[in-house]
Formats: structure tokens, C-alpha cells, sequence
């Protein structure tokens, strides 16, 4: 299951969606209703797309993902910290543009191969005090190529809301 940072997006007026998929899990050991503030590591970036494959020109999804998650802590009582945060905030993002797929011949016998772009998305909040995650959130889609910038930010935003819909309230 894999999920891009910049999910699979459609040029039409409504994006679908239905192949992002999301799982968030917290730790047993959380204690979400004492983490009030958060700072994010410097590790946070999405893989290089050098060739423009999945990333549109002048579309920065770097910037789309940290701005949904600030969202989504903010809309949990969490708010960033210069400095002693509770938790850190890191995400990666991974994209897989050769990946296959068996797909079953239409009037066809024998099934085929066919490229399915996949693209992975990660989000892990971590105990600034014991270093341990508390939260892991994982999203994976098909990658779309070649789609406009609203796409790609609907895509990406519906994933972190649906990855953070289970994020414990403070």
C-alpha cells in the first residue's frame, strides 16, 4: 500500500480520491491529552521529483503537506513551539514510478503487466521527552501524472485529513 505526496489527483472539477488509502495508529503509551505544543524536525521533505513526473511545475508539496498537518494539530488543540515542544513532527514521502500490476486482458486469457505508478505518504509524531512516536499516520494512492496544482493540493489535503481523523483530541 503506498500513498504520494502529492496523491493521485484528476484535472476535473471533483478529484477522486477512492485510491488514497489511510491508516493512523497511536501507541498505547500516548498520553495525548498532555501534549499541548509541537515543533517540526527538519527531516520533514518529500522524495526529489527531478523530472516533473507526479510533482506539477511550481506546485511546492512540501509546503502543502506541512500546511495541512499544521492544520490538522491546530484543529487538535496542538499549536507549534519555538522551543521545549511536546511532540515533533516529521513526514516522507516516497514515490515508486515503475511499479506493476497484474491486470486481467479485457477478451483477453491471460492476464498483463501494466506500470501503476504508487506513491506513499508518512506522517510520524514523536515524544519530544522519550524520543518514542506516539502517532504514525500512512496514506498510499496511485500516482496521477501530469495534474494541475489544485488536484494534487485536494488530493494531498485529503489525505492528511483522513490519515489525522483518528489523531486523539487534546
Amino acid at each position: 500500500m503506498l500513498l504520494g505526496t502529492c496523491l493521485l489527483m484528476t484535472a476535473c472539477a471533483t478529484v477522486d480520491t477512492s485510491d488514497i488509502e489511510v491508516v493512523g495508529k497511536t501507541s498505547p503509551d500516548a498520553h495525548f491529552g498532555s501534549y499541548r505544543t509541537y515543533a517540526w524536525l527538519k527531516t520533514a521533505q518529500i522524495v526529489n521529483d527531478p523530472l516533473g513526473q507526479w510533482e506539477p511545475p511550481g506546485f511546492d508539496a512540501d509546503a502543502a503537506v506541512k500546511g495541512f498537518i499544521d492544520r490538522e494539530l491546530g484543529r487538535r488543540g496542538m499549536a507549534a513551539a519555538g522551543s521545549r515542544p511536546d511532540l515533533l513532527v516529521t513526514f516522507v514521502a516516497g514515490i515508486e514510478m515503475t511499479a506493476f500490476e497484474v491486470h486481467e486482458g479485457k477478451g483477453s486469457p491471460l492476464p498483463s503487466l501494466q506500470t501503476i505508478p504508487k506513491g506513499a505518504l508518512v506522517v510520524v509524531l514523536v515524544d519530544s521527552t522519550s524520543k518514542q512516536p506516539v502517532w504514525v499516520g500512512v496514506a498510499g494512492a496511485d500516482i496521477k501524472r501530469q495534474l494541475e496544482p489544485d488536484a494534487v493540493r485536494k488530493r494531498l489535503d485529503y489525505a492528511v485529513t483522513e490519515m489525522f481523523r483518528n489523531l486523539p483530541v487534546r
